[in-house]
């Protein structure tokens, strides 16, 4: 089978995807890793905690592959792979947003708390805490190990089984179901481009803006057309990334 990383070397794949059974397990450390510490240091920090959680699991991802001999896709995409994580950053925070809306009146779960944490921390220190550090700590957890190790030996699954895993990582279900779009367009990024960086930035620019958008009143007072362009933008970033592997 042709590896997805063309540029990387094709013998002796195991050096550059970790094999299953570790990579589930390394998945599986990074989450405990980021929830754990969160909740020890919660109380004594507030919010910087998340920080040092989400640098800790990036760390533990590194250290991971450098101890097991494989490779995270830290590695300079192509610029139709940037693009087309920007088209999908850009878009589906309201597709996220719109899910999460509508299913808030049927399933249980509390963002009262999430938001307010959001709206009362400065902006600069929630880009930083909540948009940039999970950007680069979740995309090494989730894509740079558990998508590359099960896509480089079984095709798309790794695509949908990070997706699925990343979605009940988040916890609530409203929020479970609005963020798996965005995860399967992660996989698709890491897959075809070889490369978490994209993943980076759409996961940073869906966060970002949301955040930014928390701290301003909105009036969308056309939102069929704006959903609609949000869909047209997600699929262009869609197709752009699928239409061919790395160079």
């Amino acid at each position: 089978m042709t590896s997805p990383i063309p540029s990387e070397p094709r013998t002796q794949p195991e050096l550059y995807h970790a094999p299953i059974a570790a990579a589930l397990w390394i998945t599986v450390g990074g989450i405990l890793m980021i929830y754990v510490v969160q909740l020890a240091l919660l109380p004594v920090i507030g919010v910087s905690a998340a920080l040092l959680a989400y640098a800790a699991a990036a760390a533990a991802m590194v250290l991971a592959a450098r101890t097991g001999g494989f490779s995270l896709g830290v590695r300079r995409p192509g610029g139709r792979f940037v693009l087309a994580a920007v088209l999908i950053g850009i878009s589906c925070w309201y597709l996220e947003t719109e899910v999460v809306v509508a299913l808030q009146r049927y399933l249980p779960g509390d963002t009262k708390q999430l938001e307010r944490a959001v709206v009362e921390t400065p902006l600069a220190l929630s880009l930083i805490v909540l948009a940039l550090a999970p950007a680069i700590s979740e995309e090494l957890v989730f894509r740079g190990v558990l998508t590359r190790s099960l896509a480089a030996r079984r095709g798309w699954l790794g695509v949908v089984v990070s997706a699925l895993v990343f979605s009940l990582y988040h916890l609530e279900p409203p929020h479970m179901l609005g963020v798996l779009p965005l995860g399967l367009a992660l996989g698709v990024l890491a897959v075809r481009s070889g490369s978490i960086v994209p993943g980076m930035i759409a996961h940073f620019l869906n966060n970002a803006i949301v955040l930014l958008l928390s701290r301003v009143t909105v009036v969308d007072s056309h939102p069929q057309l704006t959903l609609i362009a949000a869909c047209l933008l997600f699929a262009g970033g869609l197709v752009l990334a699928h239409v061919g592997a790395a160079a």
